[in-house]
């Protein structure tokens, strides 16, 4: 078994001091010199100290047009060869319990498909993964505490139809499936940095399709409770392309 993690951190003209703090994040764990990093470029970088990458195993920079956070994670799949692989925002931090979940679990198992860790949401708190199968058709996880199994990613893309919610609709393809392996863990291994586009802009493609999803996934009646839910609430608050413009207009 390989001894590496793959991450990969989708960036689009990111400010130095934070793009360089998200990078010592990753340069402070034990595990530095077993990460691979993938930097996915749509702009321009900060330039990159000697000092900072020579703390991994191995830093490749790719550069891709701006097309979406999901396209520039799915042109970082391309190069990625850790047995798992991680997906980070330019501005989210590793947490040192990082190190502790790479030892125990990350580097012990390739076998899971997906190992799923808690995180510290900004505004919100701690954010901790559902150890039901069905949690996710109420919730999604924090995606900066999901490991997925690369030979997984390597076969199964991100739909880039989706904005903000193409992780969802992933996390829901795996723990739905029976033959599938999960681990998860209380362990916070992350902060997410609120104000990226999962947290600014609606998805309404992917809420169109949420019922549809939940349906083929858990079976017909949890897609009809989903749909009876959005109606529910639609009769209550308006229209969904009106309520969530509105918000994003602000």
């Amino acid at each position: 078994m390989r001894e590496r993690l793959s991450v990969v951190i989708a960036a689009k003209d990111p400010p130095a001091e934070q793009f360089l703090l998200c990078l010592t994040s990753f340069a402070a764990l034990a595990n530095a010199g077993k990460l691979q990093i993938v930097l996915v470029s749509s702009g321009t970088l900060p330039e990159l100290p000697a000092a900072l990458t020579s703390r991994f195993g191995l830093v490749k920079v790719v550069d891709v047009p701006a097309q979406g956070v999901y396209a520039a994670y799915n042109a970082g799949c391309e190069h990625v060869d850790g047995d798992y692989t991680l997906f980070f925002g330019a501005d989210d931090i590793a947490l040192p319990a990082m190190d502790t979940l790479i030892d125990s679990v990350l580097f012990k198992d390739d076998g899971y498909r997906l190992v799923a860790a808690s995180c510290y949401m900004q505004a919100t708190g701690v954010a901790r993964p559902s150890r039901r199968r069905t949690g996710l058709i109420f919730a999604n996880w924090c995606h900066q505490g999901l490991f997925y199994q690369t030979a997984w990613l390597k076969a199964h893309r991100y739909e880039t139809r989706y904005r903000a919610q193409a992780d969802h609709r992933m996390n829901i393809d795996i723990v739905s499936r029976r033959d599938s392996r999960v681990f998860i863990s209380d362990l916070v291994v992350a902060y997410f940095s609120a104000g990226g586009v999962s947290s600014t802009v609606p998805d309404l493609a992917f809420r169109a399709d949420f019922p549809r999803i939940v349906g083929d996934a858990y079976g017909r009646p949890w897609g009809w409770l989903v749909r009876a839910k959005q109606i529910t609430i639609d009769l209550i608050k308006g229209p969904p392309e009106k309520r969530f413009q509105s918000i994003h207009r602000r």
